[in-house]
This record gives structure tokens, sequence and C-alpha cells, in this order.
């Protein structure tokens, strides 16, 4: 009996060079906006009684973070899972420059998100949601002073 070859993603946690900024970009991006808005949902919402109310926000958060690692985990793996999490962050808007680009000072080209091929974008997605969902966990657990 023969086995079909499935798209299991292979090397899930291998990051390559020119993913380490998209990466750093994400996880900048996602922590501090969860934060700022789970310290609004704390400031505005949370009147009750509970001994450490931010913790809970930071534990949703990380379950946030988790379930869209897990869509781009099911992408990796060939499932056509939603795409809305490719947007979710991104509100800028290009700017229009009038002044000479940034090849004309480095020889280098700098990677960008847009740059990436869809594999490596999902595989962006899912380890910055993975190592946001761990940073808001330890924010969780660490107790203030």
């Amino acid at each position: 009996m023969s086995h079909q070859n499935s798209r299991h993603p292979k090397n899930l946690f291998r990051i390559e060079s020119h993913m380490i900024r998209p990466i750093i970009y994400q996880v900048f991006t996602r922590y501090i906006t969860l934060l700022f808005f789970s310290l609004l949902w704390d400031f505005f919402l949370n009147k009750g009684s509970i001994h450490r109310p931010v913790s809970t926000a930071f534990v949703l958060c990380a379950i946030f973070l988790a379930v869209m690692a897990w869509l781009a985990y099911l992408r990796l793996d060939g499932i056509r899972a939603p795409r809305f999490d490719r947007r979710l962050f991104r509100w800028k808007k290009k700017p229009a420059r009038s002044y000479g680009d940034m090849i004309d000072y480095i020889d280098e080209d700098i990677p960008t998100f847009d740059d990436l091929d869809d594999e490596d974008k999902d595989r962006c997605l899912f380890l910055s949601n993975l190592i946001t969902a761990a940073l808001f966990i330890l924010t969780a657990i660490i107790r203030p002073v």
C-alpha cells in the first residue's frame, strides 16, 4: 500500500535570514497593540475585585494569538484556512516619498513581509504569533511588586 505524499510542513521552526526582520517587527507590533488593548480593557471594563485582573486579559491575548498561530499552521499544512490574520495588524498606509530610495545608500535590499512567498509568510505568522503568545504568558505569570 503506497502512502500518498502529504504536504506536512517540514522544518516548521526553521528561521531563515530573510525572515528575521519581519518576525521581529510582527512580534513587536502584536505585543504592543494587544498590550494596549488589554490595559484599556483593564482600566475601563474591569472594575471588579479580581485579584490580578490584567493577567486574565494577558491570558486571553495569548489564547487569541495561539488560535492565529494554529490557523497559520493549518495553511502551512495545506488546508485552506482563513487569511484574515495577515491583514489584522497592518493599519499603516504606504507614505508618498519624494526623496531617493534607500537602495541609493546601501547595497543590500531590506526584505519586508510583502516580499516573502506565501509559505514564508505563513511561517513568519506562525512563529511571530507563538513568540508573542509566549511573551503574554510570561507577562501574565510575572507578578508586579
